[in-house]
């Protein structure tokens, strides 16, 4: 009977000990592309709850411009219903992962391309957004 016990207390410490070893899932994702974006273009809203600690990111591959791609620099604001959209952050995404951490604060979610070096337009074959 003993030997049972420690053998159930030893697989639910085990149990604990993997399962708060395993990352934080982000809260939700999304997947688009880029056709022929200009400045100050903005993607589609998302709505963040901010039930966890996950941060916003944005995934770009398979970049290409008008030009000769480099590098396209992007804002992140939260969307405000009659006032001044807040600014979040800006990132320098050289067709890779960016993100801005936890944006700590509920609401509705986009970003902007705001600069874009060498072209006038943008293209990005997969766009994977994460909250």
């Amino acid at each position: 009977m003993l030997r049972h016990r420690l053998a159930g207390l030893l697989a639910g410490a085990l149990l604990i000990s993997v399962a708060g070893a395993l990352p934080a899932h982000a809260e939700s994702e999304r997947t688009s592309y880029i056709n022929g974006w200009i400045l100050h273009k903005e993607s589609n809203r998302w709505y963040d709850s901010n039930s966890d600690s996950a941060w916003t990111g944005v995934y770009f591959e398979g970049c290409s411009t008008d030009a000769d791609f480099s590098y396209a620099g992007l804002h992140l604001y939260k969307d405000v219903s009659w006032n001044p959209d807040v600014f979040k952050g800006s990132r320098t995404n050289y067709c890779g992962w960016v993100d801005w951490n936890d944006p700590d604060d509920a609401g509705q979610y986009y970003f902007a391309l705001k600069s874009l070096a060498n072209g006038e337009a943008l293209w990005v074959n997969q766009v994977r957004i994460g909250w």
